[in-house]
């Protein structure tokens, strides 16, 4: 069997904690050798990152932007394959992990742009980080995405992470690269821009990639804060949602809010707010439930916890940078005036 030449990008900084654990999977990968280069992208890493990559047969290069979507950009450019898969530094691929991608694309109709498969959880990772695992699998945790989703079934998606992902490199390309002002979810605009393209993303269940998760809380709620952010980035740069449930959380926000606000005035907005609260928090107890039974553990009643801490960041941060883009609009008409 013929093997095409394949180049994996793998954007990094600061990840001296895992990035050796990634790098050995991948050059376990059972693939012909002289068949895939591995391209480390660091982001100036100030830890002892770049010591421990030099230790390997890996191609290094250097990031001065420093962010994901500038590493990805430069390893796209960098890369002497047709196709280029992706992962990150804190995530682990399977030996099959390539192969499975390569096979599947070879297979795939000429509209598929990429395909890829499950963003799975490390049993090892501290308790915290595997119920936030467990409960971003759920539909509330996820709404469905691919991201977290997981399914046991090949099916086309509007989307894929770029943790577990191969692309056809012309596409990117064509679709205009990453977006290097995006700090997170680079991966979702440049797919979402491929998808207007008229091409296809495909989810392979069995291309499989571990990946570490956020281990605090605090970690967490900024990196939830950051994709509402981003989504919000994201609505304004194409006008229009680029995921359904992307505002939900906002608008709850807003409306707990304002009923509060007008309480005195009138009880009905709070009645609402109630029963809303009630639905909510079991919908959050049928998914602590789903976690427990994921996790196996008792410790999946966190989920109780996580679920909320997770909406509101992500609400607040999509709140906030409408917010700060009013402001700015606010203070150039004034500085014009």
């Amino acid at each position: 069997m013929e093997y095409p030449f394949i180049s994996i990008v793998v954007g990094i900084r600061n990840e001296e904690r895992y990035i050796e654990e990634c790098i050995e999977s991948l050059l376990r990968l059972d693939y012909p050798q002289n068949s895939y280069e591995i391209i480390i992208v660091d982001g100036m890493s100030t830890d002892k990152t770049r010591e421990l990559v030099e230790k390997y047969p890996v191609r290094l290069i250097l990031n001065e932007r420093k962010n994901v979507a500038a590493a990805r950009n430069l390893g796209v450019d960098n890369s002497r394959g047709d196709f280029v898969a992706f992962t990150d530094g804190d995530c682990k691929a399977d030996p099959l992990w390539l192969k499975t991608l390569v096979n599947e694309m070879k297979n795939a109709p000429e509209d598929v742009a990429c395909v890829g498969g499950p963003n799975l959880i490390f049993d090892t990772d501290p308790i915290f980080g595997r119920v936030v695992g467990y409960a971003q699998e759920t539909f509330l945790g996820s709404g469905g995405s691919a991201q977290s989703t997981n399914s046991t079934k090949k099916h086309y998606v509007s989307s894929l992470p770029n943790c577990n992902a191969m692309y056809r490199k012309n596409i990117i390309k064509e679709a205009g690269y990453f977006d290097e002002r995006f700090v997170v979810g680079q991966d979702g605009d440049l797919n979402y821009r491929i998808n207007k393209n008229g091409y296809k993303f495909l989810y392979i269940p069995e291309a499989k990639v571990l990946h570490h998760r956020r281990g605090t809380l605090k970690s967490f709620s900024v990196r939830m804060f950051k994709y509402g952010m981003w989504m919000a980035e994201l609505f304004k740069k194409h006008g229009e949602f680029v995921r359904w449930y992307a505002f939900l959380p906002s608008i709850a926000i807003l409306f707990a809010v304002l009923s509060l606000i007008i309480y005195p005035v009138s009880t009905a907005p709070i009645m609402v707010l109630l029963l809303m609260g009630i639905l909510y928090f079991i919908l959050i107890f049928v998914t602590s439930i789903q976690v427990i039974y994921k996790m196996k553990s008792k410790y999946g009643l966190f989920a109780l916890f996580v679920i909320p801490v997770q909406h509101i960041t992500y609400g607040l941060g999509f709140l906030y940078s409408f917010a700060n883009s009013l402001l700015v609009s606010k203070a150039n008409s004034l500085s014009d005036s």
